[in-house]
């Protein structure tokens, strides 16, 4: 949920701080990536997880670990680019790339996330599409920031469908040790 409401926000932000050169401005700036970044990551290792260990569902596992190894790269050559002037251009260039891959493999994702055997209390369908839009959205870059309003509602999504399995799961539990 945290993703979701704080992505639009920061984005805007960021693009208001990008050509800002004082200390405060790339301070400000690196930690955003970092956090956004560490964000990311936590979150979709929670989804890998939860779809391994809770469905035995494996077939979004490479565009995964794609996802997150694009990111962590992207946002590296981010902020390093924040720091170091002359490498600037070329590591936001690089990161643009990058980002392109990413928007492709999440497309991916949301496409091979549509097998899972489960349709998630209906939302199932709509998190995959949502996810293949924002891929879209990303991968084209010239609609990044409809990209990132789409990502936020798929993040909402997310985390609706982790409280609900989440109180399945745990109703299942307390029945089973009342039975």
């Amino acid at each position: 949920m945290i993703s979701a409401f704080a992505s639009i926000p920061l984005t805007y932000l960021a693009f208001k701080l990008e050509k800002g050169n004082d200390p405060t401005a790339i301070l400000l700036q690196s930690s955003m990536q970092i956090v956004g970044t560490l964000l990311f990551v936590v979150i979709t290792l929670l989804l890998k997880r939860f779809l391994n260990q809770i469905f035995r569902f494996h077939d979004t596992d490479k565009s995964i670990d794609m996802m997150i190894m694009a990111n962590v790269v992207a946002g590296i050559f981010v902020v390093v680019g924040l720091y170091i002037n002359q490498f600037r251009e070329t590591l936001g260039i690089a990161a643009l790339v990058i980002m392109v891959f990413q928007g492709i493999v999440q497309l991916q994702f949301g496409y091979k996330l549509l097998k899972l055997p489960h349709s998630l209390n209906g939302m199932l369908k709509p998190f995959c599409y949502l996810n293949m839009a924002t891929g879209i959205c990303i991968a084209s870059l010239v609609l990044i920031l409809v990209g990132v309003v789409v990502s936020a509602i798929s993040d909402l999504m997310l985390a609706t469908i982790f409280f609900n399995l989440s109180k399945q799961l745990k109703e299942a539990g307390q029945s089973r040790s009342t039975s």
